[in-house]
């Protein structure tokens, strides 16, 4: 099962065709459409993928006995969309798009922006603000649910929590230090020492078309935030295309290149990330990459793709060094899947009950265990079983100094233009100056040069 935690697709057609569909219709609907019943309720929820699944159906009924304990009739009725994130975010889109959508479902925290601005999601904000427990999520995760209209749609259900990974049993074995790396020469430095000591590209930063929008998000982006120049300029609601940090990003991918310290080969194949991540990895030949939470269970955990034996003692994680080294290294923290309400549901207040259930202490500890995540709200710490996961407590504490970039409008756009940025440099058609000049010419044609900036 590839990572479920992460917030962008790998299908760049798939979200191209998503935007589209967004952009073009609007699910409609409004409070008019709207009421709440005093007689028995039947709820419809979707998810995906089989462990968050089995573990609503295990759960649920949990909800129901509550309620009825509170002199409500309310039954869920669960429904199991696509496995696949992308194929699972295409049908939410078609659904929303017909009025068929479920009354509470599960999004990418990235795609709110794009659903909420078409009309499909439930406005929350009023119901948070009267809801005790929202002030226990984290001050970073409700900042990043407000979406541009002041309003939100969303409630966490996971923190993503991204770093570098690395095999500190092999790094240890060779006489490599294992200290956090401050600056991008001290990582390429180990990776330098780790290519000699076995012999094989020892680094992943995901990079190339054929790892779609995880090119952006699984690798450039940790680079890019790294750097101090921006890469989107809020205020004027502009792309920044050219940048010393965005130049100095496309050089480090080079500098990889051209040492052999990057998997080249592997990135520019179908399914790029099956020989480096579930093969090269665990078998101690590729020793740094990019990872998350997720990876401790669907990637390297006992029943993962690709299981690691003993983990935790061949297994550390670094946060993300600057590219000087003058300022902290950092986490990469946000919000993964959250909980949405679709606009046109006939029974809102119902709806939000299930919400709070879901977003409760119980109900989110048991699924941040089952997903590898670390919770989204600071008083989970003494519940089980999450207490008992220090990996994922670990993670949690990094939630207050971790960067983040929230996807803005043509996010979309910009993951294909980095995706072909990336790709020119390791197959070492354009240098990374070449590159940098590419990413220009290519936003300027897809987000349009009044949607632009250069520095």
């Amino acid at each position: 099962m590839r990572s479920s935690g992460w917030r962008w697709t790998r299908s760049l057609a798939l979200m191209a065709t998503i935007a589209l569909l967004v952009t073009a219709c609007g699910s409609g609907g409004g409070d008019d459409d709207q009421s709440s019943s005093s007689g028995p309720v039947e709820l419809t929820l979707e998810d995906h993928q089989k462990p968050r699944v089995d573990l609503l159906r295990k759960l649920l009924p949990q909800f129901e006995l509550a309620m009825k304990a509170q002199g409500k009739q309310i039954t869920v009725k669960l429904i199991e969309g696509p496995a696949e994130d992308g194929a699972f975010k295409s049908k939410l889109t078609l659904d929303y798009n017909s009025g068929n959508a479920p009354d509470v479902t599960s999004i990418g925290a990235a795609d709110a922006s794009s659903f909420a601005a078409s009309g499909y999601l439930l406005d929350l904000t009023d119901r948070l603000n009267q809801w005790p427990d929202w002030q226990r999520f984290y001050q970073r995760l409700r900042d990043e649910a407000v979406q541009p209209d002041g309003r939100v749609y969303y409630v966490p259900r996971e923190a993503t929590i991204m770093q570098l990974w690395y095999r500190q049993d092999i790094l240890k074995d060779n006489g490599i230090s294992t200290e956090q790396p401050r600056s991008w020469q001290e990582l390429l430095e180990r990776a330098r020492q780790a290519k000699q000591a076995v012999g094989t590209p020892t680094i992943l930063f995901p990079a190339g078309k054929q790892w779609g929008g995880g090119t952006f998000g699984e690798g450039f982006i940790h680079l890019m935030l790294g750097t101090g120049s921006p890469l989107y300029d809020t205020n004027q609601k502009k792309w920044v295309v050219r940048s010393p940090g965005l130049t100095s990003t496309l050089k480090f991918y080079e500098t990889l290149t051209n040492e052999g310290l990057l998997p080249v080969q592997p990135l520019l194949n179908p399914e790029p990330w099956v020989q480096p991540k579930y093969k090269d990895f665990p078998a101690g030949k590729l020793l740094i990459e990019t990872c998350g939470t997720w990876c401790w269970s669907f990637d390297y955990g006992p029943n993962g793709t690709a299981p690691i034996k003993d983990i935790t003692n061949k297994v550390a994680t670094w946060n993300f060094p600057t590219e000087t080294g003058s300022g902290e290294p950092f986490a990469y923290g946000a919000t993964g899947w959250a909980w949405s309400i679709t606009q046109k549901s006939k029974h809102p207040d119902e709806a939000f009950e299930l919400v709070k259930w879901l977003a409760s202490g119980e109900f989110m500890a048991q699924n941040a265990v089952t997903i590898g995540a670390a919770a989204p709200r600071d008083d989970l710490g003494d519940v089980k079983p999450y207490s008992d996961q220090p990996q994922l407590l670990e993670a949690e504490k990094q939630l207050a100094g971790a960067r983040s970039f929230p996807p803005p409008e043509g996010t979309d756009k910009m993951q294909q233009v980095i995706a072909d940025a990336t790709e020119a440099v390791i197959s070492k058609k354009a240098t990374g100056d070449e590159a940098a000049a590419m990413v220009v010419d290519q936003a300027k044609q897809l987000l349009g040069p009044d949607k632009i900036l250069e520095q």
